[in-house]
């Protein structure tokens, strides 16, 4: 089979705590849908909480060449983001055609994220609703 490298994707998620409920299913579905891709999930929480730490851990020994996980513990505050230049790292280190970015998370994270995104001139921003605040 030939790798089809004009239609391949980077999916990237940024989330926080109350997001990563959301966005683990579609995070699961890009993983085991067909076509050449690669999935990054930046996950923030204040605490070192992290919910979902050992599925993201189950998911990355399954797919190890596809799946990429961050795990930050930081507040959201004025300079969030400049603390932790991740995003950056991503976009620049990207070997996909595409990159999609989705945002997930309690309403100061997203506007947050989209706006350094938007810094990083990237346009096309998702932005999918939390399921627990």
């Amino acid at each position: 089979m030939e790798a089809d490298f004009e239609h391949s994707i980077h999916w990237v998620y940024i989330t926080d705590e109350s997001g990563m409920a959301a966005i683990f299913p579609q995070i699961k579905t890009k993983l085991t849908t067909s076509g050449m891709h690669h999935v990054s999930v930046v996950y923030y929480s204040p605490e070192q909480i992290f919910s979902f730490r050992r599925e993201l851990d189950i998911l990355v020994k399954r797919y190890p060449t596809v799946l990429f996980t961050y795990l930050l513990s930081s507040e959201v505050s004025d300079n969030f983001f400049q603390e932790h230049p991740e995003l950056e790292s991503i976009i620049n280190a990207n070997t996909m055609s595409q990159m999609k970015f989705m945002v997930c998370g309690c309403e100061e994270f997203c506007e947050k994220a989209t706006a350094l995104l938007h810094f990083l001139d990237i346009q096309q921003v998702y932005i999918q609703k939390s399921l627990f605040i």
